[in-house]
């Protein structure tokens, strides 16, 4: 705890503007100029497409502009559009088996609960609330990284013929989320991110960390209509946060908007980008500011048209870069 003081987004940024400078001055000094500026360019997906949008916002002057994917801007308390952007993304039959199976679980846990997490592959899984967090999870992976037939074919079938709903989730969560994604069961053992040694797992506790303390994004149930168990509410989170970092760790959502500004960012030169099935762009910014056409895009063409804007923007902003000084060769910060 003594070290994760300094594990904070601002100090992530600050990192990185000093990372900047020196490397700046070693190119410098390898090809004998002196003062002289590349022009640099950040990217970054997911949280650090968050810290990419709020590096361009805090350092205009180190960067010529910034590609935020996904970026996770808006910090957020009880993220419940997460779980209904899952049921939306299912489609009402899909969602339907999802819902069925959950209370399946909720049930068969009451009476069965030790061969209920076997059969998940999860024994390791004590706390309840880590078990049910598993379950969510693997759901949504199909559709935040654009897989949604593994998830519903198999289990719209098995409904279909009247199959164990629970077997095929369980099918499913070992051979697609654990095995073909590549999830580990441990990253959602408490016990696991209350380990402090410096290993190949760390990032769990790390992440965990920060949503503890500055952005939330505390995945709870809906009050209705939910997909994920009734029992992932916001006193599950906080009793991780308790249980994993002790007493006074509360996450400061406001502070962070306020700092950076959430979806009203005034950062210029950044291009945010967003897929309509990620449950995570609900905390991203996805109207574009006055004078910037978004457009939506569901078939590869206009893909591609998005991405050929994207190049116009970065070569339109690195080459106004170069107008006003910069060096003519690029650096790339992701």
């Amino acid at each position: 705890m003594e070290n994760l003081k300094y594990l904070s987004s601002k100090q992530a940024l600050f990192d990185l503007a000093v990372f900047r400078q020196w490397y700046q001055e070693s190119l410098n000094l390898k090809r004998n100029r002196t003062g002289a500026e590349n022009a640099w360019f950040v990217f970054g997906v997911s949280y650090s497409g968050a810290l990419s949008a709020w590096f361009r916002l805090k350092f205009p002057h180190l960067t010529c502009g910034s590609l935020a994917s996904s970026a996770v801007v808006l910090a957020v308390y009880n993220y419940t559009d997460y779980d209904k952007q899952v049921g939306e993304s299912a489609g009402p039959e899909c969602k339907a088996v999802l819902q069925e199976i959950t209370e399946l679980v909720d049930r068969s846990l009451e009476t069965n609960k030790k061969e209920l997490k076997k059969q998940f592959g999860a024994a390791e899984l004590d706390i309840d609330g880590d078990f049910f967090y598993f379950l969510a999870d693997a759901a949504v992976v199909a559709f935040q990284y654009g897989h949604p037939d593994a998830l519903c074919t198999p289990l719209v079938d098995a409904k279909k013929a009247g199959m164990d709903l629970v077997a095929a989730y369980a099918k499913y969560v070992k051979e697609y989320f654990v095995g073909t994604f590549g999830v580990s069961v441990e990253t959602y053992n408490q016990k696991h991110l209350k380990n402090t040694a410096v290993n190949e797992g760390s990032s769990d506790r790390l992440w965990s960390f920060q949503v503890c303390t500055e952005v939330a994004y505390f995945q709870v149930a809906p009050s209705n209509d939910t997909i994920r168990s009734s029992k992932i509410d916001t006193k599950y989170h906080l009793d991780l946060c308790k249980n994993v970092f002790g007493e006074g760790i509360y996450p400061e959502v406001d502070v962070t908007n306020i700092y950076y500004g959430g979806t009203n960012i005034a950062g210029s030169k950044i291009i945010f980008t967003n897929g309509s099935q990620d449950p995570w762009r609900h905390a991203s910014k996805q109207t574009s500011s006055p004078g910037n056409n978004a457009q939506s895009c569901s078939i590869p063409d206009a893909v591609n048209k998005v991405r050929h804007k994207m190049t116009e923007h970065i070569d339109l902003w690195l080459s106004e870069c170069k107008g006003s000084g910069w060096h003519s060769m690029y650096t790339c910060l992701a």
